[in-house]
């Protein structure tokens, strides 16, 4: 059935009959299935144009017709056959029905998202004035800029925290633990490598814990809202110093994720959200079983 369903949408590429009209004429009647004049253009108004150029001429419509014919013969048959109370009919179309709800909704949400876009940015876009005052207030960070290159290992939770911090202070090196512990992928295979870096790249927390360490050395636990990292100090280096118009581009950026930051803070408090992290998530075999 698939193969004739998928040769009458070749077939039917394109060509018009007669228009609509209000008392569709019945073209194709099998048993009490009509298949009206109505029915046909709709079908034709999904297919691309050359083949719609097709059906003007005699041949092109006939052979349309005939496809549609035959797909609706099958499909009675079918039906008269009993498929449609078999339950792996049944259990196909249920799950293709959950699939487009599925689909639906992703759909519709992220259509709000794109037509609300718009708004949140002109709502977190700072202005030229706060550029401007975000360099002076910070021109330690501009006259004497340094980068800082580290490794560390990230986990979820504080007890696999304390494991492998315990694990480091026995003696086992800081690359071979993050290898197999961190959930940094980005920096997990190269032993837990982030960086070069400057401040105000990464959250907070995490540049406090780097800013106070000495070169070649491991901090204790540090918590930050991606979870629970172990850092280790590989180098910091001078660099030269950045004029205003170079750190324009990226002052914005900085400015935009905090107030976009606060103004998400705030929705989350107007919504009354509650999220529960330790909810383990169901694999993709198990999702597809449901």
């Amino acid at each position: 059935m698939k193969n004739l369903l998928l040769l009458t949408s070749v077939l039917c590429v394109g060509f018009s009959l007669s228009s609509c009209k209000k008392d569709s004429p019945v073209v194709i009647q099998v048993g009490n299935e009509k298949i009206t004049d109505a029915k046909l253009n709709e079908r034709l108004a999904a297919t691309p144009t050359e083949y719609q150029k097709y059906a003007s001429t005699a041949i092109g419509k006939k052979q349309f017709i005939d496809a549609i014919l035959k797909e609706t013969v099958v499909v009675e048959a079918a039906k008269k056959a009993g498929v449609e109370k078999r339950e792996e009919y049944k259990n196909t179309l249920s799950a293709f029905e959950s699939e487009q709800k599925k689909q639906l909704l992703d759909y519709k949400n992220g259509l709000l998202i794109e037509s609300y876009i718009k708004e949140i940015h002109e709502a977190v876009e700072p202005s030229d004035e706060e550029i401007q005052k975000y360099y002076d207030n910070n021109k330690a960070l501009f006259d004497e800029p340094i980068a800082y290159t580290v490794r560390h290992i990230l986990v979820s939770d504080l007890q696999s925290a304390q494991n492998a911090f315990d694990r480091l202070n026995n003696g086992e090196s800081f690359e071979k633990v993050a290898k197999e512990v961190s959930q940094d992928s980005g920096s997990a295979s190269n032993g837990g490598l982030i960086g070069p870096f400057k401040k105000g790249d990464l959250v907070p927390e995490f540049e406090e814990a780097v800013v106070n360490l000495k070169t070649n050395e491991m901090s204790g636990i540090v918590e930050t809202p991606y979870g629970y990292h172990i850092v280790f100090k590989v180098s910091e280096k001078k660099l030269p110093a950045i004029s205003f118009d170079q750190a324009k581009e990226a002052i914005r950026k900085t400015l935009e994720k905090e107030k976009f930051d606060t103004w998400f803070n705030k929705q989350k408090e107007n919504l009354n959200v509650k999220v529960n992290y330790d909810l383990p998530l169901a694999s993709p075999e198990e999702e597809k079983s449901k």
